[in-house]
């Protein structure tokens, strides 16, 4: 289960605007943070699976959804964020501020806004 509230809000806000993956959805449940790598730039979070993910493959073998803007009070420009999918299971977000200036914490007040 994913802890952190602003992952959680990009990846179902990434699945649900692109429901051609419904089977996606399905996945966030079985979805754990592994590993925070803040760059400066912005930050990526490599997920675990919990058993039962592979019942929710997505067809395709590698791909990426996109289409969320970030705003917020923390990032002096707009942000972005892109969900790669490996092997048709969320594998990885990759979250960076048009800047390239990212700060090295969660993001507390943001708004999420389909592009």
């Amino acid at each position: 289960m994913l802890q952190s509230k602003f992952i959680s809000d990009i990846v179902h806000l990434l699945v649900d605007i692109n429901d051609h993956y419904l089977s996606a959805k399905k996945q966030i449940d079985f979805l754990t943070e592994a590993k925070y790598e803040y760059s400066g730039t912005g930050l990526f979070v490599t997920f675990s699976h919990e058993q039962g993910i592979d019942n929710y493959k997505c067809a395709g073998d590698s791909f990426l959804l996109d289409g969320v803007d970030i705003k917020s009070t923390e990032l002096s420009a707009d942000g972005d964020a892109i969900l790669f999918f490996k092997n048709g299971l969320i594998d990885l977000l990759e979250i960076w501020s048009y800047d390239g200036y990212y700060p090295r914490a969660e993001l507390k007040d943001y708004t999420l806004i389909k592009r």
